[in-house]
């Protein structure tokens, strides 16, 4: 086991920061035996860490609650979070006691995992399996009720069977344990709370072999059904439901082209001599991996291209090869140059003005893979196979781009990149910023939130990064809590130029702080937008809107994070005034005699 020898050994160098980057390169493609132990170091080397190395911002709070023995989860999850750059503590409820415990707590934990097992469900109860299903779904909800009361993030496993049981595998799909698994994992989707993470552990097992995700010795002795391989298996799919409820999938799929999209080298074979399509194994190998990243792009994944190559050349099989599935308006960003793929990745990165944290990389050579890790370990690197059949599988395997769902603007999102890239053309030839924007021709929609929109204002809660005065991860219950607290000023901006739409962009929510006094709890917005002076207009929206509601004053606070830095002075910028000298970051703007800001956008 050379990663744990090597990770021991500069532990023992006293390099433990030289070990905890080693640990992270090596976690996502671990075998389960040593990533197992593997957690075992890394989880306590953290929570020293967090202990010796105060943060301005608390790790997340995470609480696992199971109808079996969950001990063994929680340093391979927390493990894995991390790897997938979440900072986060995670504990135990007591053994099959789920209600007792949500029942006990009074300080909400950020995120909560509720493990269900069978036993109650596979029991010798006589009563028809509609009525077993009927309790069991009533023990979840009474569940989630209470997960809804607390306000915290909710992480769903389904249920499954170990094997067929006694009907054997020919008839338990229909009369057997399989049949009851379907009908109350169908019943629990059916009831599911909006803005759960599912993990479905019936699919899961399946592609890992319950032969090898379970152990009956396991749930015998410790009442754990988990093998080794399914500790690690789920806690891959814990740590990426995590990821996706605090920080959101992956956005950008950056890829290589040469034996990555197609077989050969385009610049000697030339756009038809590539390899692509139907004919031979090989090529039909790459047209499905094309099929499944165009399938990505259509749920919302922005692809860019990041190609050693002549830029003409790179270009040629999308516009002349008929057997190509992805085409050039499919990139929302093509670079192809001879330039070093980090310096790439940071270009496309600062042209899409997304977060590098949001990129997934996908390179056939092995020695540019490494170069990337080496340069961007915030980038996910994804180990592509040396075969081409089995690239979508890597990708599949990753789970970068899992989701709790889509929205419209999702299947949108290529196209209001590609008309930032035309906006852009615009900016270098406008005479001033001023008569740019005014080019623009800029117009904003002010929008209630409500059922129809309340989806995508969970998905900027969740994703904005850099415009977000404080990056507050409310869950759809604590978002419906606001909107219903009296008095209260709650709304979403979409927006429109000349070149396109851009969607809903931004989110104000406010809540009373006193009598006079109207906080803004939540204001973000998309980076797309920024530097637009949708601001401007969003304020002055707020302003008449807290007016109307009788406030005299607006609070305002700027809490920072890594990545929220473009909005540090914003609120002075605004007017806001300093509160409070022992608190630089709480600021308030009288309403009194308040004047509209100068926006170049109209309603």
């Amino acid at each position: 086991m050379p990663i744990l020898a090597d990770y021991r050994q500069l532990r023992k160098e006293g390099r433990l920061d030289d070990a905890l980057a080693l640990a992270r390169r090596a976690i996502p493609s671990l075998p389960a035996d040593e990533l197992s132990q593997l957690a075992r170091l890394v989880s306590g080397d953290l929570k020293k860490n967090e202990t010796k190395n105060e943060s301005t911002s608390r790790p997340l709070d995470v609480l696992v609650l199971g109808q079996c023995t969950t001990t063994y989860f929680l340093p391979l999850i927390m493990t894995c979070a991390w790897a997938e750059g979440l900072r986060c503590t995670v504990r135990e409820g007591s053994y099959d006691q789920v209600i007792q415990n949500l029942l006990a707590l009074d300080q909400a934990p950020d995120l909560i995992i509720l493990l269900p097992w069978n036993q109650r469900l596979f029991s010798d109860d006589p009563r028809p399996t509609s009525e077993r299903i009927a309790d069991e779904l009533s023990f979840l909800q009474q569940a989630w009720a209470q997960v809804a009361r607390l306000k915290s993030k909710l992480i769903q496993i389904s249920y499954d069977a170990l094997g067929p049981g006694a009907a054997g595998y020919s008839l338990s799909a229909s009369s057997g344990v399989f049949a009851l698994t379907r009908a109350i994992n169908e019943a629990l989707r059916a009831a599911l709370p909006a803005g759960t993470f599912l993990v479905d552990l019936e699919a899961i097992s399946a592609w890992q072999g319950r032969a090898h995700f379970y152990d009956e010795r396991n749930y015998h002795w410790l009442k754990q059904p988990f093998s080794s391989e399914g500790l690690a298996a789920l806690s891959r799919h814990l740590a990426a439901a995590l990821r996706v409820l605090t920080t959101g999938r992956k956005k950008v799929l950056a890829l290589d082209l040469d034996n990555t999209l197609w077989g050969g080298v385009v610049g000697e074979a030339g756009p038809h001599g590539i390899v692509i399509g139907s004919g031979s194994p090989e090529g039909e190998s790459f047209l499905a991996f094309q099929k499944y990243v165009k399938r990505l792009k259509d749920t919302g994944v922005i692809l860019a291209a990041c190609s050693k190559n002549n830029e003409d050349d790179a270009r040629a099989p999308f516009t002349q090869n008929d057997q190509m599935a992805l085409r050039l308006e499919d990139f929302a960003s093509f670079h192809a140059s001879w330039d070093a793929k980090p310096d790439r990745l940071r270009r496309i990165a600062q042209e899409l003005n997304l977060g590098l944290d949001g990129f997934v990389f996908f390179d056939d050579n092995p020695a540019e893979r490494e170069f990337v890790r080496a340069e961007l370990p915030q980038v996910t690197v994804i180990e592509a196979p040396q075969d081409p059949t089995h690239f979508i599988r890597a990708l599949q395997e990753s789970l970068a781009f899992e989701t709790t769902g889509f929205t419209a603007a999702d299947t949108e999102r290529t196209a209001q990149y590609q008309a930032e890239a035309r906006r852009k053309e615009a900016l270098s030839s406008a005479a001033t910023p001023g008569a740019y924007l005014d080019s623009l021709q800029m117009r904003a929609e002010i929008h209630d939130i409500g059922p129809t929109n309340l989806d995508r204002v969970l998905d900027l809660i969740t994703k904005t990064n850099q415009f977000n005065l404080t990056t507050r991860r409310h869950s759809r219950a604590a978002v419906e809590a606001l909107l219903a607290t009296p008095r209260s000023v709650c709304f979403a901006v979409s927006l429109a130029d000349k070149f396109g739409s851009y969607g809903l962009i931004s989110v104000v929510l406010a809540i009373p702080s006193d009598e006079e006094s109207l906080k803004i709890d939540t204001w973000l917005m998309s980076c797309r937008a920024m530097g637009r002076t949708v601001e401007h207009f969003t304020l002055n929206h707020l302003a008449a809107r807290a007016v109307e509601q009788g406030f005299s004053r607006l609070l305002g606070e700027f809490l920072p994070t890594p990545k929220n830095a473009p909005v540090k002075l914003l609120l002075p910028d605004l007017g806001f005034i300093n509160q409070d000298p022992r608190n630089s970051c709480l600021y308030g703007l009288s309403l009194t005699s308040y004047a509209n800001r100068d926006t170049h956008v109209s309603a």
